[in-house]
């Protein structure tokens, strides 16, 4: 690797074996730091023949990727936190806009797959919008790749605080303790959970998402016993000032499909854990497809449950905490109360798994070098023991804990909509032109009826964006020129030394190449 100085390039890296520990350590403290500068000096250079060093433990099978990846999407803490958001605005047409969000991650999950199967690299989308352009759209793989991931640096600072802000409202039911230090606390201890080994994380996420189905269960159960609000689902209403049901506008429904985009957003993210899954290739088009399966069914029948088992539809429409009316109406104030705490174990769960997740995209990014030299090295260290990005995941949960304490819910929740359906749409765009110039052919997997599922998944995404507000839209586009902007002053200057997009770790199998469809 070149690695003379040039105007705008981080100080070189020091050659494997040059970097002298501190004076004072002792014999086994000299080791591990040994094996901690060569595995950051490893994942920054990459493998000497563009493919990257298989660092991460590769210890856990498709299933327990499905594991971490649904707790991650929390179909407990979309329901009980981000659906409430939809129903005060559109009342029972909510229920259409979960709908619509279901058709587009249909669509969406068919281009994760094929990607994802393809491009199985920690760095999730960005990785794959940045493969999916080179060959024969070349030009294109850095500018496009970094616009996603500056998308995905909005997601890495607010998606883990919305959640753990959630779990406020919750437990400050059962004791009167303020969110926002629920919330900072749930970020700092589910980040030093993350640390430990995927493996044990696998477990461990299995065990709470077991617990946060049986609060899905509860609410169906109630909500089917109750039924009587059918028409409402067919003819959306929400409750008006005077305590009347009034109709709901299409277009309103439309509008809050982002909201429920955002409810279902993580299944995909079982392609950043594809560094960490033994076996063939095509298991994380699998996992992202099976993901989105389970996390529809069990968002949305318990939604449509609670909407049609509402003993007053307008009160449960207007009420400031929908779910907490809906059980204490249809059971118990005690039961509200189990299932409050069932969901504050969901949530942090789902913390645990989005900084999994997220920082393994971090760690990504640091070797690809998005940052200065030290820094990169930095959040590209995996811990000795763990093999775990443990300063990419620290930083996640610390950077949490300090929105949770200074940004309101609603805030959070709002400001991730527009900038999720924008990446999306760069996922979308990536599969339509993946095919054309040659990146996927040796994939494993092909969607089903290519071009038309990232065709009609534009189509929907480009209606869905125009519906929101300016704030948002203007939150997103300047995300992404802030993105173009450093890749054209920082990176580019570089010249290949910096944002080094390499090919995935060779895998446990070396697969044959041929391509399963649907």
């Amino acid at each position: 690797m070149d690695t003379d100085r040039s105007a705008g390039a981080p100080d070189p890296v020091p050659a494997p074996g040059t970097m002298q520990p501190p004076e004072g350590l002792t014999g086994e403290q000299e080791k591990e730091f040994a094996v901690a500068v060569a595995r950051a000096e490893h994942a920054i250079e990459g493998h000497a023949h563009g493919r990257y060093k298989q660092e991460l433990s590769r210890s856990i099978g498709v299933l327990g990727n499905i594991l971490i990846t649904l707790s991650g999407v929390t179909p407990a803490a979309s329901v009980f936190i981000i659906a409430p958001v939809a129903l005060v605005a559109a009342g029972s047409g909510s229920f259409w806009s979960f709908v619509f969000a279901a058709i587009v991650g249909v669509l969406m999950a068919f281009c994760w797959a094929e990607l994802g199967a393809a491009f199985p690299i920690a760095g999730g989308d960005y990785a794959l919008v940045g493969h999916s352009f080179k060959g024969r759209a070349a030009p294109l793989s850095g500018p496009v790749s970094f616009i996603t991931y500056a998308l995905y640096v909005d997601f890495i600072a607010f998606i883990p605080a919305t959640i753990a802000l959630g779990a406020g409202t919750y437990l400050a039911v059962v004791a009167n303790i303020d969110p926002r230090y629920v919330g900072a606390a749930i970020m700092i201890i589910a980040a030093a959970i993350a640390t430990l080994k995927i493996r044990f994380n696998a477990v461990l996420t299995g065990i709470f998402l077991g617990i946060e189905m049986a609060a899905l269960l509860i609410l169906t159960v109630l909500g089917l016993s109750h039924a009587r609000n059918w028409h409402a689902l067919a003819h959306p209403v929400i409750g008006g000032p005077h305590g009347a049901l009034v109709p709901v506008a299409f277009s309103g429904i439309l509008a809050l499909t982002a909201v429920a985009i955002f409810s279902y957003n993580g299944y995909a993210n079982a392609v950043n854990f594809a560094e960490e899954t033994a076996g063939p290739r095509r298991n994380i088009a699998r996992a992202i497809l099976w993901s989105l399966v389970i996390t529809v069914l069990a968002e949305l029948v318990p939604f449509a449950s609670t909407i049609i088992g509402a003993p007053d539809l307008a009160t449960f429409t207007r009420s400031a905490i929908p779910l907490q009316y809906f059980i204490e109406s249809t059971a118990n104030a005690g039961l509200y109360d189990v299932v409050s705490v069932g969901i504050c174990l969901a949530i942090l769960n789902a913390v645990i798994a989005i900084i999994l997740s997220y920082g393994r995209i971090l760690y990504s990014s640091a070797r690809d070098r998005a940052f200065p030299g030290p820094v990169s090295r930095w959040l590209a260290d995996l811990h000795p023991r763990f093999r775990s990005p443990w300063i990419a995941t620290i930083f996640i949960g610390v950077l949490g804990a300090v929105l949770c304490l200074t940004v309101s819910l609603n805030t959070l929740v709002n400001l991730t909509g527009a900038s999720l359906v924008a990446d999306y749409a760069l996922v979308a765009i990536a599969a339509l032109v993946a095919r054309p110039a040659g990146a996927t052919r040796h994939g494993p997997y092909k969607m089903p009826l290519w071009p038309l599922p990232p065709l009609l998944a534009l189509a929907a995404l480009g209606y869905v964006f125009t519906q929101q507000t300016r704030l948002l839209l203007e939150v997103t586009l300047i995300t992404m020129g802030i993105g173009v902007v450093y890749w054209a002053i920082v990176l580019l200057p570089q010249r290949g030394r910096a944002w080094t997009l390499r090919d995935a770790p060779a895998g446990e199998e070396h697969e044959p190449a041929r391509a399963v469809s649907g």
